[in-house]
This record gives structure tokens, sequence and C-alpha cells, in this order.
């Protein structure tokens, strides 16, 4: 049986993951993870949501955060923090008196299938994030009591693989300085010298 998982788990979730966390301050968290933990550099984006839609019970809200990310290792290390009052599940984490790890994500090459396979074991949507024309770009699900907490799938896009890869690779070779690297949208990133599209394979 254990051998029979272990194979199994690769294919539904994909064999990476990243460790989100939700916090009231991103460049604070980001600046302790960097200077205490040694972590970094953070690639801190200022409009996390940008043009896509969130859907959070079934309704959508116009919430607003920050991200940030870094890698240590093959993980993949993501802060969020809020930015207005909308509804959302990073508000209400942080409303429980909370701050920290708040979900476990993934990025399955099939994602409708990694999807309907974890609503099938019992996962239940608790919001969603929607591309202009209307494709889900990311779920997040609340876990059944054995496993607990939340656990968001994303789709494994070339254009996120690339992305995700750069950073990684920034982290991999961090020599230090300009711990965090602050930019307005994911396109001010990808525009910029840090964000080394040649290199990538």
């Amino acid at each position: 049986m254990a051998s029979r998982i272990d194979a199994a788990l690769p294919h539904l979730l994909g064999p990476r993951m990243q460790v989100g966390m939700v916090v009231d301050d991103i460049q604070k968290a980001a600046a302790f993870w960097a200077e205490e933990m040694h972590v970094g550099p953070w690639i801190l984006i200022e409009d996390g949501i940008g043009d896509r839609r969130f859907m959070y019970r079934g309704e959508t809200s116009e919430v607003r955060f920050s991200v940030a990310f870094s890698y240590t290792g093959e993980t993949q290390l993501e802060l969020i923090a809020q930015t207005n009052s909308a509804p959302s599940p990073f508000r209400d984490f942080l409303a429980s008196g909370k701050e920290g790890i708040h979900h476990l994500g993934f990025w399955p090459e099939d994602f409708e299938a990694s999807c309907s396979s974890l609503e099938t074991a019992g996962f239940v949507e608790l919001c969603s994030i929607h591309l202009p024309e209307g494709t889900r770009n990311g779920i997040y699900y609340t876990a059944p009591p054995m496993v607990g907490g939340i656990v968001e799938l994303a789709p494994l896009t070339p254009f996120r693989r690339t992305y995700m890869t750069a950073i990684e690779r920034l982290s991999t070779a961090w020599d230090g300085t300009r711990p965090v690297r602050r930019f307005g949208t994911r396109n001010d990133f990808i525009a910029s010298a840090d964000f080394q599209v040649d290199s990538l394979d």
C-alpha cells in the first residue's frame, strides 16, 4: 500500500510543494525570514491579484493582497498580506488571532483531474482565483479532519513553471544582498534584471 501511495501522490499533487503563510506585515515577515532564517531573496509583488477574479464561499470578493516568494531547497515559501478588508480566508485567518502557516500549495500537471480527486476524497472548495476569461487559476480547499488545514491547487502552466524557476534560481544563488526585492506587479518582476529568462531550461 505504501508504495502505491508514494507513486500516486506526485501524480495527484505534483512533485513540488509550497508553504503558504498569511501575515499582517509582509515587509517585516520577509525581512525576518531573510535576516533570522537566512532564506531569500524575497520577490515581493505588491498587487498579488492583478486582473484575476477572486471567489470566496461562492461570492466574488474584491480582495487585494501582496505576496512574496522565496525558496528553501525545492520548497517554495509564500507570504500573503491582505491590503483591504474584503471577505477572504486571509482576513478570517488573521481575525482568528493567527499568523503564519495558512496552507500547503501544490501544482499538478493535470489540474482538473487533481481537483476532482481531492473533491472525491472529501476536500471542499473554500475559494478560487479565475483568469479574466473565466479559467480557474487556483483553488483553496478545506481538508478533511484527518488532514486538517487548507490545501491549494494551481495548474502548472508553462508561465507558472518559468516564473517559479526564476525565483528558485535566485534563491539558490543568493549571496545575502537585496533580501527583499519589491515590484508593483508580476510583469514588473518579469521586466526586471532579476528575471533571468535566458538562463532557464
